[in-house]
């Protein structure tokens, strides 16, 4: 099974930027028994349960989660839990005082969401601690189960954020170093064994490997800060359960990139990069290393396929063996705002199926959310004329296996999620107007 990584872009340049349409990824398998051909036609699933829209919020901390029972959204402001079988809501984490929530992840299989928040507004003249401290939130209850400081937000700050949960630890940068927590308890677990001269930056977490952002190397440092103007961009990848260093590579092969490039993990395991030199995302590729770190031929950005732009960078997902990715096809006319479906073979960086305009696997329709689980390539879609879809498809040929059509009024959807037989759509990123935060839908 594949870890979708869900972050936020990397580099001084784009440390700022929020991907509003950051690709989330959807988790869906709707039978107890696994997902299968259900006939014919596009029948219209009804809604079960839906939560009221959520207020306005601000565009930081955001996210959503299923753990056993319970669903669960963040906030810049606060921290809610839902019964995923009726949608009540069953507790709510609030930060302490006027403190913000900067980031958050979560380590599903354990139940536990480690936040990063700011200062805890007790008094006007305390000192600005912004986003320098890491929380263990019980995602059952709402229990907060430990805190744990991170590092001094220091200029030039190589990546925010990093923090990241799964495998049992919760990872997080201390004094330039990253130290993992135990999930639970907030125990230190171990140091990571990080390469001479580099310098760690944001993290993800699977269950079999824990993966990072390094800047290496470089010796235009007339300033004498952390990471020299010329550092490179690397990636690596530690033990999970010592923080063993397993393997480092840079990104770009003979081509250096530098460390303060847009950067994005499309997933951990294996590891899986979209990277760029451009701030806006336009040029680069998708990098990806075998298990003993050995790189891959690059996916690049643009090709025969298409152009995979800036804002559906994230919305790919990847397995052992390819790399599923939504470009826009080369033939695109200015009406024309659809995403096409392609797979990648990562061994040699080449289309498989979905690679041109005539190998069309969405009958038209534009691809905005996907993942690849237990056997099955599962795909949101949106068209001008016609309801969102929800597709499954075979991942080695790309064959289609079902059709569900969702009602008129589905909305933005960030993820989706499976819970008993029936699809759970969350609503995170649509921050501006408010949203609701979940609704349940069954076949009828």
């Amino acid at each position: 099974m594949t870890t979708r990584v869900n972050d936020m872009p990397s580099g001084r340049r784009s440390a700022r930027r929020t991907l509003a349409t950051a690709a989330a990824l959807i988790a869906l398998c709707w039978l107890t028994t696994g997902c299968g051909l259900l006939g014919s036609g596009n029948d219209t699933m009804s809604v079960v349960w839906d939560t009221p829209a959520d207020r306005k919020a601000e565009p930081h901390g955001m996210g959503a989660w299923l753990s056993g029972d319970t669903l669960v959204r963040s906030r810049f402001d606060a921290v809610t839990g839902f019964d995923a079988a009726t949608g009540e809501r069953s507790w709510e984490y609030v930060p302490p005082g006027r403190s913000s929530v900067c980031h958050a992840t979560a380590d599903t299989a354990r139940s536990v969401l480690v936040l990063v928040r700011d200062r805890d507004g007790a008094a006007s003249g305390v000192k600005d601690k912004s986003c320098t401290t890491a929380v263990g939130i019980d995602m059952k209850d709402g229990r907060e189960l430990w805190q744990a400081p991170l590092s001094e937000p220091e200029p030039p700050r190589f990546q925010d954020y990093s923090v990241s949960a799964g495998a049992g630890v919760a990872v997080l940068l201390q004094q330039d170093e990253l130290r993992a927590v135990d999930v639970r308890t907030g125990k230190p677990r171990w140091k990571a064994a990080l390469p001479k001269g580099c310098v760690p930056g944001r993290t993800a977490a699977a269950e079999r490997q824990v993966a990072a952002f390094l800047a290496c190397g470089g010796e235009d440092n007339l300033w004498e800060e952390k990471v020299a103007e010329d550092a490179e961009l690397h990636t690596a990848a530690f033990d999970p359960a010592t923080g063993a260093l397993r393997w480092s590579a840079p990104l770009g092969g003979r081509r250096a990139i530098g460390y303060d490039a847009f950067a994005s993990f499309v997933s951990a395991y294996p590891v899986v990069v979209a990277a760029s030199e451009s701030g806006d995302g336009e040029r680069g590729s998708y990098f990806s290393f075998g298990r003993d770190g050995r790189p891959n031929p690059p996916i690049d950005f643009s090709g025969p396929y298409g152009k995979i732009g800036y804002h559906s960078l994230t919305m790919a997902a990847a397995d052992d063996r390819r790399l599923y990715a939504m470009p826009e096809p080369p033939t695109k006319r200015s009406r024309d705002s659809r995403y096409h479906l392609t797979a990648f073979d990562l061994a040699t960086g080449a289309p498989v199926w979905g690679g041109t305009p005539e190998d069309d696997r969405l009958d038209g329709d534009s691809g905005y959310r996907l993942l690849v689980q237990d056997g099955t390539l599962t795909v949101l879609t949106s068209h001008r004329k016609n309801p969102s879809r929800v597709r499954v498809l075979d991942p080695a040929t790309g064959e289609q296996r079902e059709i569900r059509d969702l009602p008129d009024d589905v909305d933005s959807v960030d993820k989706i999620f499976a819970y008993k037989g029936r699809l759970v759509v969350a609503r995170y990123a649509a921050y501006e107007t408010g949203s609701r935060p979940f609704t349940a839908y069954e076949r009828r």
